[in-house]
């Protein structure tokens, strides 16, 4: 029968996995969540041309090719510009999307979405990625979340941003975009979370790396859910030790 002091050691034990578990998402990437269906009925109201205004909007490609694609959530469909065609690298027909950026209606002709960023949905977090992987083979992580860690081999901060480039030891150089304040400078090794998407990190979190042999490292496969258990079975029997003693 588990006694008080163990109870209050397991409750501890789950708080503290509570506050550190990293979101499998940012928010900074999805903002208020506009069905097809509502755009068609009353396009005005999400207009950004007269009032600055971004959206985010799901639903499955369609067409896509060089000069626009068009997503779909059936029966209603909303053209999409692709005049950033890097957002879209590793796309293809029939993906599912979530897209955000600024709606430009056209009460006469064709109203269209201009994207900010382009995410594979459902959202996934694939977690510790190497630098060099992505390089190799960019299409594969593009719209993905990902957590990268490498050297600061530059930093130059412009309207708000900081563009920061990491590298790993074998010199694999990954652009980040970062918004906010930091102290974080040149050869400092740290950890990004965020969205990689149009050839860049976009980042939601950055910080020094103080752990570069973490457990996902060692153990591949190595889940929040299996540190929450080897927690637990650490404290129960830290409890059973004591009460031996």
């Amino acid at each position: 029968m588990l006694t008080g002091s163990t109870i209050r050691t397991i409750f501890m034990t789950i708080l503290l996995l509570s506050c550190t578990v990293t979101n499998a998402y940012a928010s900074m990437f999805e903002l208020e969540i506009v069905p097809i269906s509502k755009i068609k009925e009353d396009p005005s109201i999400y207009d950004s041309t007269m009032a600055y205004r971004k959206i985010s909007v799901i639903g499955n490609i369609s067409e896509l090719s060089k000069q626009s694609a068009i997503l779909t959530d059936s029966p209603y469909s909303l053209k999409i510009d692709i005049s950033k065609i890097e957002l879209f690298d590793g796309f293809n027909i029939n993906d599912q999307i979530m897209t955000t950026g600024e709606f430009i209606y056209e009460p006469v002709g064709e109203s269209t979405l201009i994207p900010t960023y382009v995410l594979h949905y459902p959202i996934e977090d694939m977690g510790l990625i190497n630098i060099s992987n992505i390089v190799s083979d960019s299409s594969a992580y593009n719209g993905r979340y990902m957590t990268v860690v490498g050297n600061v081999s530059s930093r130059e901060m412009s309207m708000g941003r900081y563009t920061i480039t990491i590298a790993d030891n074998e010199n694999n150089a990954l652009k980040v975009y970062y918004y906010g304040s930091t102290d974080l400078g040149i050869g400092d090794v740290i950890k990004v979370f965020g969205l990689y998407n149009g050839n860049a990190l976009h980042s939601e979190s950055m910080t020094l790396d103080r752990s570069p042999l973490s457990l996902t490292t060692l153990v591949p496969g190595f889940s929040s859910i299996m540190g929450a258990i080897a927690i637990l079975s650490l404290a129960l029997l830290l409890k059973s030790k004591q009460r031996n003693d």
